[in-house]
């Protein structure tokens, strides 16, 4: 798409407005009956001043910038739908929608350019570097073997395997496949999620890699996460250069098939491959595949079950998406287990998981999806418990806490459960809070947060609290008494002291949430506190948790609480509770309904 088009596209959308807005100049001035119809034009305005502020926003992008290809498609369901057709855009532009989306930008984009959005990450060093990698992966067109068994020779008519899967790629060398099966031989962690770690046992390299042949060959042992229950694999991965290409094999060393662990392939080997097309002389990187074979222990047992087939469409995409964007080098964006240790944190995550995922993802009464928020919060509670156990004595009592804007109350009732004491409150109750029992102090009020005091807890929670967040650090560093609170904030919507939302000028290698996290953590620091940030591993892209020891908090601390606090009381206005904000709808709508039928 040329520049003319799309700055012709946006004079085009300047008409649309300003016939919109005459439309509604005039709906304002005819009797109230169509009062309806204006605020539904209304609706239609904003979206489109608020796509217009967008493609300005391209505008200075368009000029001399490098243009790759998105595909568009009309379904998400499978990864194997092919995309229908092709928007060009500059890259710089496409960093600019992707970084952050509000809902109207949501509508310039198609369902796969929204899905992609989530591989930039709130704290992404290089935006550009994303894009590229974001375009890199969009050729991913993989053909899957289900149905059909093909069998494919790697090295003569003798060595027969089974294809499940592959998928042609471009701008991508042998040499940037074999950096990718040197991180995953290094860490099968990586793709396979039930493995805690891998410890290598031989290790021996070819040292003519350029000839026909093995080219390393590595013993190595697969270390689950639950070691009580799963066993400890040994296995042996074999490089080797053959005349169709060069493929890596992983063989699990048992004695039985049975004796393979159900977090690995039952197959007797499987492989990963970059094959040459054609020609194998010319190493054309524009026709090479990347394949999938598998050894199976029985026909057809690798693809037998829907959970198989998704095992190795994720293995598929993966090698592409490694593959594909091994050029542009590995970055790692955040450091985890810095404020808690990962073995800590694993072992207490897989005590709680096994004590109450199950009972509350079947017996979730609430609406919203219990997978995420059951195990979002069962991780929450792990993390905090290990943090409060590294931060006292063996003999210290366990601290106490309070947790506002609790919304549905299970983190509060994980953590009473487990023996720490404390309290939840939220301006409205939830169903599930019914089903806690008596030992989970939940409370409905609303919260006025430059009138209360923590002077009850050891520590203020605030788990995705929306308006309440910025308070946290000001309430922690003004409460006076024996108890000297520290605090533990997961942020998520952005609200000043106002209670309103904030809007963050993003620029490249930003979001609006590191802005955001940016902002807490400066507040804190005024609060007097020495601040860390840990990014959590749980299900949410809105994972850094902001942590103030009140031990840590310097003496002119409250001072500057109590000036922020006389600030935004100035400005705060309360949320407006869910509840009553349904009596409003409902009594608009029976004020229509009553209008219309009198009329």
């Amino acid at each position: 798409m040329s520049t003319q088009v799309i700055i012709d596209r946006i004079a085009q959308k300047k008409q649309e407005l300003a016939a919109l807005e005459q439309v509604q100049a005039l709906s304002e001035n005819t009797a109230s009956h169509c009062l309806e119809l204006n605020r539904q034009m209304g609706k239609v305005v904003e979206q489109y001043k608020s796509i217009l502020g967008i493609a300005k926003g391209w505008s200075g992008a368009f000029e001399n910038a490098a243009l790759v290809d998105i595909p568009q498609t009309n379904s998400n369901e499978d990864d194997s739908d092919q995309p229908e057709s092709v928007i060009r855009i500059p890259a710089a532009a496409e960093n600019l929608t992707l970084i952050s989306m509000e809902p109207a930008e949501q509508a310039f984009l198609g369902p796969q350019q929204q899905q992609q959005q989530q591989i930039l990450g709130a704290e992404s060093t290089d935006t550009l570097i994303e894009a590229q990698r974001i375009a890199a992966f969009a050729k991913f067109k993989p053909e899957y073997f289900w149905e059909e068994t093909k069998e494919m020779q790697i090295q003569d008519e003798s060595d027969t395997w089974r294809l499940l899967a592959s998928a042609s790629i471009e701008d991508a060398e042998e040499c940037h496949f074999l950096g990718v099966m040197d991180k995953w031989i290094q860490a099968a962690e990586l793709i396979i999620p039930p493995v805690k770690s891998t410890e290598i046992l031989e290790d021996c390299v070819t040292e003519d890699g350029a000839t026909a042949g093995e080219l390393r060959r590595v013993r190595r042992v697969l270390v689950p996460k639950r070691k009580l229950k799963d066993p400890l694999l040994e296995e042996d991965v074999v490089v080797s250069r053959l005349d169709s290409g060069i493929y890596a094999q992983f063989i699990p060393r048992v004695s039985d098939p049975s004796g393979i662990p159900f977090y690995y392939p039952s197959v007797h080997e499987f492989a990963f491959g970059y094959v040459e097309m054609g020609d194998s002389t010319q190493h054309d990187s524009s026709s090479c595949k990347l394949v999938i074979i598998v050894r199976e222990l029985s026909p057809g047992s690798t693809v037998a079950t829907k959970k198989h087939r998704m095992v190795w469409q994720d293995l598929i995409k993966r090698l592409y998406k490694w593959t594909a964007t091994e050029r542009f080098g590995y970055q790692k964006r955040v450091e985890h287990d810095i404020v808690v240790s990962y073995d800590l944190y694993t072992a207490k995550y897989q005590e709680l998981k096994a004590k109450y995922a199950l009972y509350w993802v079947e017996n979730w009464p609430e609406q919203t999806d219990p997978r995420k928020f059951v195990y979002e919060d069962i991780a929450i509670a792990s993390w905090i418990i290990c943090l409060w156990q590294g931060s006292n004595s063996a003999k210290a009592k366990r601290p106490r806490f309070v947790d506002l804007g609790c919304g549905n109350g299970l983190l509060v009732h994980l953590l009473n459960s487990e023996g720490f004491s404390g309290y939840g409150i939220d301006q409205c109750s939830r169903k599930v809070w019914a089903h806690f029992g008596g030992k989970t102090d939940l409370r409905a009020q609303t919260l006025v947060p430059y009138e209360f005091s923590a002077e009850d807890a050891d520590w203020i929670i605030g788990n995705h609290a929306d308006e309440l967040v910025p308070w946290i650090p000001i309430i922690a560093a003004r409460t006076t008494g024996a108890s000297k609170p520290g605090f533990i904030i997961i942020p998520c919507c952005p609200h000043d002291l106002s209670g309103k939302k904030m809007v963050f000028p993003v620029s490249a290698g930003q979001s609006k949430y590191h802005l955001y996290v940016k902002y807490i953590v400066d507040l804190a620091e005024k609060c007097g506190f020495s601040v860390e940030k840990e990014f959590l591993r749980i299900p949410s892209t809105k994972n850094v948790a902001i942590v103030g020891r009140r031990s840590d908090c310097h003496a002119y601390g409250a001072a500057n609480a109590n000036e922020l606090a006389r600030m935004g009381e100035q400005d705060f206005v309360a949320r407006v509770p869910d509840s009553m904000k349904n009596e409003i709808r409902l009594a608009k709508m029976r004020e229509r309904d009553h209008y219309a039928t009198n009329n």
